[in-house]
């Protein structure tokens, strides 16, 4: 047996074995029944009765691990490659797993993941509704690299505030004259901008990141990820920032020493003014010359 929707011509589905046993789909949810499943669903101070039904027997299956797991299985079964699971993919993959759901369970799943009744879900919307949001410390990691952006602190962030960090010139489809300068940022940016609006607000780049957030475990790595990637410097043991650039800074009394330029997002190789001006704000002194550092 192949998985449903799977494209015509493909080899059987690796879990294909698990379908023969898979509850059928069923029929679509009546407005009664699904009335009565959002009443039985609303938030409570605790959280979301089947939110927290879904974690709970997540973790009763697999430990900590369990929810990584889970998130494999299902995009095993995205047969067709469109990162969304229908209801009865979802169910297989929650079967796979050694997880049963009930019908009104199923059907509160759907629902709360499904609101506007399109019939599937993505992976990455399961995957945040049971991790929830980014840990406090996460956040403010995001934040952090959101403010850097933010010069001007105004709560948004626009292609001209990018530009100013990120020069696109000497991208290859630039220079092979496929885009321009400002399409190559768009392009940059459009993971964040969900509007399209070319502004990118703070809910709209912690949005980003609460998703990436989700399919990642370690905070380690995490907060690697995110300082290597908008040079903000600090961090401890494996997380410690590696990108911010290393300098040979020779003193005028003839003394070497080497020095990070830290949070240097948008100090380039040859930028030696900012470079210094960076240095003199953390307090190397006495500064006669600075060479690059390999």
């Amino acid at each position: 047996l192949t998985a449903p929707h799977a494209r015509p011509g493909a080899p059987p589905h690796p879990l294909g074995q698990r379908y023969q046993n898979a509850a059928p789909p069923g029929p679509p949810i009546s407005p009664q029944v699904k009335q009565l499943v959002q009443k039985a669903s609303k938030p409570t101070p605790a959280g979301v009765p089947i939110i927290d039904t879904v974690k709970t027997k997540i973790m009763q299956r697999g430990g900590r691990n369990g929810f990584r797991s889970l998130v494999r299985v299902l995009r095993v079964l995205d047969d067709d490659g469109n990162k969304k699971l229908s209801r009865y993919e979802l169910l297989n993959g929650l079967n796979t797993y050694g997880i049963h759901p009930s019908q009104l369970e199923l059907d509160e799943l759907m629902i709360f993941l499904d609101p506007d009744g399109s019939g599937q879900i993505t992976v990455t919307e399961f995957a945040r509704a049971i991790r929830g949001e980014m840990k406090p410390p996460r956040r403010a990691l995001v934040l952090q690299a959101y403010r850097l952006l933010d010069e001007n602190c105004d709560g948004s962030v626009t292609l001209g505030d990018i530009q100013n960090l990120y020069d696109t010139s000497k991208h290859p489809e630039v220079l092979a004259g496929e885009k321009t300068a400002k399409e190559v940022l768009q392009d940059f940016t459009a993971g964040w901008d969900k509007n399209q609006d070319n502004q990118i607000t703070e809910r709209e780049f912690c949005d980003y990141y609460n998703d990436i957030s989700a399919g990642i475990d370690d905070d380690q790595y995490f907060e690697l990820m995110i300082r290597n990637a908008w040079h903000i410097s600090g961090g401890e043991g494996a997380a410690e920032n590696t990108s911010c650039r290393r300098v040979l800074v020779i003193h005028t009394d003839g003394s070497e020493t080497i020095e990070e330029i830290k949070n240097d997002l948008g100090i380039g190789a040859h930028d030696k003014e900012k470079m210094l001006q960076n240095l003199l704000a953390q307090g190397v002194t006495d500064i006669k010359h600075v060479r690059p550092y390999a």
